[in-house]
C-alpha cells in the first residue's frame, strides 16, 4: 500500500484559515470507525494471514485473497446478504477508504468525479467502480469446498486471535448447536426436515405432547450448526473458534472432536482450559480425552436418571455435610430522574401503591424468582463407563419464592473448593445462547440467498468471523462497552462517530460540529465569503457521484 498523508491537528489554525475563506477539503466524519476497522485489518497483516491459508478454488490469483476476503467482511458488516448489493457497500462503506492509496482514485471525465478502481489484472476496458466484480465474489463463495472453508476457520482464525492478544488466559470455551431455519424448499442441499415445538426446540418425542402441545408445534426445515465460542468470565468479549453447519440430519456431537482438535492445534497448547456445554454433548470418551492429552477440564449438566446423578445424591444425603447456600443480590433501587419535584415523587409512590393493591384484590401473583440455591459436591465419581478419568458432581437445588423446588446437577473433571465456582461457570454458558439469537435476529446469519450448500457455509462462516474481528476490534480501541451490541446499535454508534465535519488547511485538521461550521460561514465578510464559494464549487464539481449500475429488467 502507498503512503498515508498525516494531518495535524489544530482547531484554532483551521478557523482562522477559514474565516480569511481558505480551506482544502472538508468531508462529514461518516464512516471513519468502519474505515478503522478495516485500516486495523490491512495494516497489521492480519487479512494477509488468513488470506495465506484460504483454500481458494482457484489455480490463477486474478484478485489478492485479502481483497475478497474483505469484501466479504464490508458486505456481511453491512447486512448485505446479496452479492450484487457490492457496488452500493463499496461506494458508501469505509473499505473504499482503507484501500484508497492501493487501488481507488478518482477520475473526472466531463468536470464530474467517479470512482475508478486500479484493479489487479491489466483487463480494465470500462472504468472500474469496484476493486473487483460483485459476480467474482459470488463465483469464489460458490466455488469454495464446504468442508475446505470450514477446516480453514478452524485453522486460520484462532491463531489471529492468539496474536493479537485476544485469548483470556482462564481459557473459558463454550460449546452449543443451534438450528438454522430456512424455507420450505427441498432444494436447499444438504438440509432436514424436523419437528419443532413453539419455541423452536427440537421434538424427538411427539407421544409424550398433549393434543394441545401438538397444535403448537410445526414441521420446519433446518440446517444443523455447531458452534465453539471463546469469552470471559466477565463476558466483555464473543470469539468464534470454530463453525460447522451439518449435512442432512447429522448429529451435533461428534463434530465436537475435530473443532477441539483443530483449536487446540491451532492456538498452542494450554490456550484452552474449561470446555462448557450442554446435555447434547454428553461423552464419557471423549471428556477423558481432552483431560489427558489436552488438559481441558469439562463442564455440563447430567441427565436425569444418570447413574452419576442418583449415585451423587445418595452420597450427598449420607456424608453429612452442610450444603452450600447461594442467595441472588437484592435488586439495585430504581432511580429517580434528577430534579424531580417532590409532588410528582408522592404521585408515583401513589400510584404504585394503588398498582399493588389492584393485583392484590385480583389474586395476581406475584413475579416467581429464584430465592436461594443450594450446592454440594460429591468428588471423585468413577462410575462413567466410558471416561477414563473421574468425575466430580455438583448437586443443586433451586428454590424459589413460589415454595417450588427444582433439584439438577453439573458434573466436571475440574477439581474445586467451593461448588459455587463451578456452577459459576455454567452459568456463562447463556452467553452461546445469546449470541445465537444476536446472529439470527440481528445479524442477518440465515438469510440465504441461495440454496447451494458452499454459499449456506460460506455466509455462516464469515458472518461469524465479521462477527469475532469486529469484536477484536472493539476490544483494541476501547470500546468494550459495544461488544454485547446487536449490529443495528453497532453501526449506529461507530459509524458516525460523532456528529462532526472535518475542515482541513494546510495539513492541519480541525474538527466542528454541523452548527459550528454553518455559523462561521454566516459570520464571514464578502470577501473571505467570495473566495470560500470558489473552494466549494470546486470541491462539489469534483464530489464523488455514486456507481451507475444496469437497471434490472
Amino acid at each position: 500500500m502507498g503512503e498515508w498523508q498525516a494531518f495535524e491537528e489544530d482547531r484554532d489554525y483551521v478557523l482562522a484559515e477559514l474565516r480569511k475563506g481558505f480551506l482544502d477539503y472538508v468531508e462529514v466524519l461518516s464512516h471513519v470507525a468502519e474505515t478503522r476497522f478495516f485500516e486495523f485489518l490491512l495494516s497489521g497483516g492480519h487479512l494477509d494471514a488468513l488470506a495465506e491459508r484460504y483454500p481458494t478454488p482457484r489455480k490463477k490469483a486474478e484478485v489478492p485473497l485479502a481483497v475478497y476476503i474483505a469484501s466479504e467482511l464490508t458486505l456481511r458488516l453491512h447486512g448485505a446478504t446479496g452479492f450484487a448489493a457490492y457496488p452500493f457497500v463499496i461506494h458508501a462503506g469505509g473499505l473504499k477508504e482503507a484501500l484508497r492509496q492501493a487501488q481507488v482514485k478518482y477520475d473526472a471525465p466531463g468536470g464530474r468525479a467517479r470512482l475508478n478502481c486500479s484493479g489487479y489484472n491489466d483487463k480494465n476496458d470500462y472504468p472500474r467502480q469496484t476493486p473487483c466484480h460483485h459476480d467474482f465474489l459470488r463465483k469464489m463463495a460458490r466455488d469454495t469446498e464446504p468442508s475446505a472453508l470450514i477446516q480453514w476457520f478452524g485453522q486460520a482464525v484462532p491463531p489471529l486471535y492468539r496474536d493479537l492478544g485476544m485469548l483470556d488466559p482462564e481459557g473459558i470455551f463454550l460449546a452449543d448447536g443451534s438450528h438454522l431455519f430456512v424455507p420450505d424448499n427441498e432444494s436447499y442441499e444438504g438440509s432436514a426436515v424436523g419437528f419443532f415445538d413453539e419455541h423452536n426446540h427440537f421434538v424427538k418425542d411427539r407421544a409424550s405432547l398433549t393434543a394441545e402441545e401438538l397444535k403448537r408445534c410445526r414441521w420446519r426445515r433446518y440446517y444443523g450448526s455447531v458452534s465453539l465460542l471463546h469469552t470471559n468470565r466477565a463476558q466483555t468479549c464473543f470469539l468464534y473458534a470454530g463453525q460447522r453447519v451439518l449435512w442432512k440430519a447429522e448429529s451435533e456431537s461428534p463434530p465436537l472432536d475435530s473443532m477441539v482438535d483443530e483449536a487446540v492445534r491451532a492456538m498452542g497448547a494450554n490456550r484452552m482450559k474449561i470446555l462448557i456445554h450442554d446435555k447434547g454433548f454428553i461423552n464419557g470418551k471423549r471428556t477423558g480425552r481432552f483431560k489427558q492429552e489436552y488438559g481441558i477440564d469439562s463442564v455440563f449438566p447430567l441427565k436425569r436418571g444418570m447413574l452419576d446423578w442418583e449415585d451423587a445424591k445418595q452420597l450427598g444425603d449420607l456424608d453429612g455435610q452442610a450444603w452450600s447456600v447461594w442467595r441472588p443480590p437484592p435488586p439495585p433501587p430504581l432511580l429517580e430522574p434528577v430534579g424531580r419535584p417532590e409532588r410528582i415523587r408522592r404521585r408515583e409512590r401513589r400510584r404504585q401503591a394503588t398498582r399493588r393493591e389492584r393485583r392484590e384484590a385480583a389474586g395476581v401473583a406475584p413475579p416467581t424468582r429464584v430465592d436461594r440455591v443450594e450446592l454440594k459436591g460429591v468428588r471423585g465419581m468413577q462410575l462413567h463407563e466410558e471416561c477414563p478419568v473421574p468425575l466430580h458432581v455438583v448437586l443443586l437445588r433451586e428454590f424459589r419464592t413460589d415454595g417450588s423446588c427444582s433439584d439438577w446437577a453439573l458434573a466436571t473433571t475440574r477439581d474445586f473448593h467451593d461448588p459455587i465456582e463451578i456452577w459459576f461457570y455454567y452459568k456463562i454458558r447463556s452467553a452461546i445462547e445469546e449470541r445465537h439469537r444476536q446472529m439470527k435476529c440481528f445479524w442477518d446469519l440465515t438469510k440465504f440467498r441461495s440454496r447451494a450448500y458452499s454459499m449456506v457455509v460460506n455466509q455462516a462462516i464469515f458472518m461469524v468471523l465479521t462477527y469475532s474481528l469486529m469484536q477484536c476490534f472493539l476490544v483494541k480501541v476501547e470500546r468494550e462497552e459495544f461488544t454485547g451490541a446487536t449490529r443495528g446499535r453497532l453501526l449506529d454508534q461507530l459509524l458516525p462517530d460523532g456528529q462532526k465535519v472535518s475542515v482541513y488547511r494546510d495539513n492541519y485538521v480541525g474538527y466542528l460540529t454541523p452548527l459550528e461550521l454553518l455559523s462561521e460561514v454566516l459570520k464571514l465578510p464578502e470577501g473571505p465569503k467570495r473566495r470560500l464559494q470558489g473552494t466549494v464549487a470546486r470541491l462539489c464539481s469534483s464530489a464523488l457521484a455514486a456507481p451507475e449500475l444496469r437497471r434490472r429488467s
